[in-house]
Formats: C-alpha cells, structure tokens, sequence
C-alpha cells in the first residue's frame, strides 16, 4: 500500500514538474509581449487558411492510423482505419496532458475496441517510432545540406566572437567528429574492460533493451507485406507534416513570403521540439520555432507570435477530436481482432 502511494506521489511530481517547466518557458518566451499587441497580430490572421492546415493534421493522423494497421496485420490484427484511428487521437490527446503517456494509452484503447493484445500495440508503436526517427534523420541531413550557407552564416553572425581559432562551422563539426571518435574509443576500451559489471547494471541493461527494440522494430520492415502502403503512408505522414507548417506561413502575414525550404528548417525544429518531453511541447515549440525564424528574417516578435498560432492550431486540434475520439471510445463496443471490424 504504501509503495503504491508513494508511485502515485513520485508520478504527480513528475507531471508537476513538466508541467511547471512548460508553464515557465511559456511565460519566459511571452513576458515582454503585451495582450493589446497580440491581439492586434490575431487580428491579421487568415483563419481560412488555419482551417486548412488543421485539416491536413487530420489526414496526417489517419495515415498514421491506416500505417500501423499495416505493422499489425503480420501480427495477425485486421483492422479497420477508421477504428485505429480512434486509438491515435486519444494517444495525442493523452500525450498533450501527460508526456509520453499516448503511447500506451493508444495501446491500451485499441486493446479495449479491438482485442489487439497490448504487446503487440506496443512493439509495433516501437517499430513505428523507428521508421519515424530514421525519417527524421533523413531530412534533417537534407536540410543542413541545403540550407548550409544560411545556417552557417547565422552561426556565424550569432557566435563568432566565441568561435576560437575558426572561420567557419566547419571547424566545429571536425572538431565534433574528432572528439566523438575519441568518445567511441574510450568507451569500447571501458565496455571490454568492464563487461561482466555491466551486465550486472540495470541502466546498462534498459538501454540495451531500448538499441535491441529499435533494432528488431526496424527489421520487422520485412514481414509487412503491403510494402508500397507503408512508404507511401510514411512519405505522405511528414509531407503533410510539412504542409501544415506551409499553410500557417500563409495564415501569417510576417511570415507569407518565407520560401519552402523555411518550411524544412522548421519541420526539423518542430519535430525536435515535440520529442522533448514535456506536455505538448508547451514553451520548447515556441522558443525552438521563433529562434529558427530569425533565421529567415522573421522578427523575433513575429516569430514568436508565429510559433503561438502554429501550435494552439495543433495543440486544440488534438484536445478537441482528440477529446471526441476518447468519448467515442467509450461507447464503442468491443470486437474480435482476427476479423475486418
């Protein structure tokens, strides 16, 4: 009884904490921004446009959904999407209230309308955030390529009097690379010499489960069947990803001239900040986000104003179908897993 209590009280700190977190990098963000001034700036916006670009949320989530039914069919779960898509909209909407909470909650909703076993749900969530964090990867490295003079001369601007000895970033990322191959080195000397205690260490032994699910969520590429619905659904999630960010450019006056490859920048940025985990990346969104923009020659006070309607879109997108989705869920009557439902 008593450890139950105290689980209860270590969760509601946590949750306190990153929430305070939030709290405090939203007020810091928006401390000198006046209410009068903000609502003059709301009073520019395109909401047609805003419109548009929850739509494209939306399509983006039911792929989500329509992808993971295609990682569950070699478990041998034949779902519809439109059910599967329930189970992905509450897991935002529980995500937007507790960090990393969506993840088995969408598990546990699909469990409960479809009898899909929670490990199962589980490991194919697993092997989708692989494929998702590899596509990260990919475009991020695309981006930097191609925005390279840009970024390298912000760099530049922002941090030369404390560059030592260097005249470019390319300096910084040799001299990253020699530090992490020196890193690499140490640390496999000290593996070899400290294997057996390790094996005893029980940090050592979740991250070694966490390399092994990535690794056996990657491979599972092999036993989908329906190949070319899984890289569309895939490509067609981050480009509508992309999208959405596109459409708010337009909403914005500030920020209706900015090219396409500014919408790259910022889709690396927000993917970024999403993955920190704090309630709906309350704050980190905003302050990645407006810092990028001024990249781009987006004032800092348009950045952030930017970053606030591109975020309350998503954030209330979620709450409210995400919301609807839950009270569906409710009501939903249970079904065999081994049929189309």
């Amino acid at each position: 009884m008593a450890s139950n209590v105290r689980k209860i009280a270590i969760d509601i700190l946590k949750y306190a904490i990153t929430l305070g977190i939030a709290a405090f990098l939203l007020w810091f963000v928006y401390r000198d921004l006046s209410l009068e001034s903000l609502l003059a700036q709301f009073e520019d916006i395109n909401y047609n446009w805003l419109s548009f670009s929850i739509f494209l949320a939306l399509l983006s989530h039911y792929l989500r959904a329509y992808r993971w039914n295609i990682l569950l069919k070699p478990l041998g779960y034949r779902l519809k999407t439109r059910r599967t898509f329930i189970a992905v909209m509450v897991g935002y909407f529980a995500n937007n209230l507790v960090p990393r909470l969506g993840e088995v909650t969408r598990c546990g909703i699909l469990k409960k309308t479809d009898n899909v076993a929670i490990t199962s749900a589980f490991g194919s969530v697993v092997a989708e955030r692989v494929f998702d964090l590899i596509t990260l990867i990919l475009v991020a490295s695309l981006t930097f390529f191609i925005e390279f003079d840009k970024l390298n001369k912000f760099a530049l601007e922002k941090f030369r009097d404390k560059l030592p000895d260097t005249d470019s970033i390319s300096g910084i990322v040799l001299g990253g690379f020699g530090i992490l191959l020196i890193l690499g080195i140490a640390i496999y000397i000290l593996f070899k010499v400290y294997r057996e205690k390790l094996h005893r260490n029980s940090f050592y032994l979740k991250i070694r489960k966490f390399i092994k699910e990535l690794v056996d969520g990657f491979l599972s590429i092999r036993k989908i069947d329906n190949q070319l619905g899984f890289w569309a659904s895939t490509f067609g999630i981050w480009f509508l990803y992309y999208a959405m960010l596109i459409v708010v450019f337009f909403a914005f006056p500030p920020t209706s001239r900015l090219s396409l490859l500014a919408g790259l920048t910022l889709l690396i940025t927000s993917g970024l900040a999403m993955s920190v985990p704090v309630q709906g990346g309350i704050g980190v969104f905003h302050i990645f986000i407006s810092s990028v923009l001024v990249i781009y020659g987006v004032s800092s006070e348009d950045g952030i104003v930017f970053a606030l309607v591109a975020h309350t879109t998503q954030f209330m997108t979620i709450m409210v179908f995400g919301g609807i989705s839950f009270i569906i869920s409710v009501f939903m009557k249970s079904k065999p897993s081994n049929v189309f439902s």
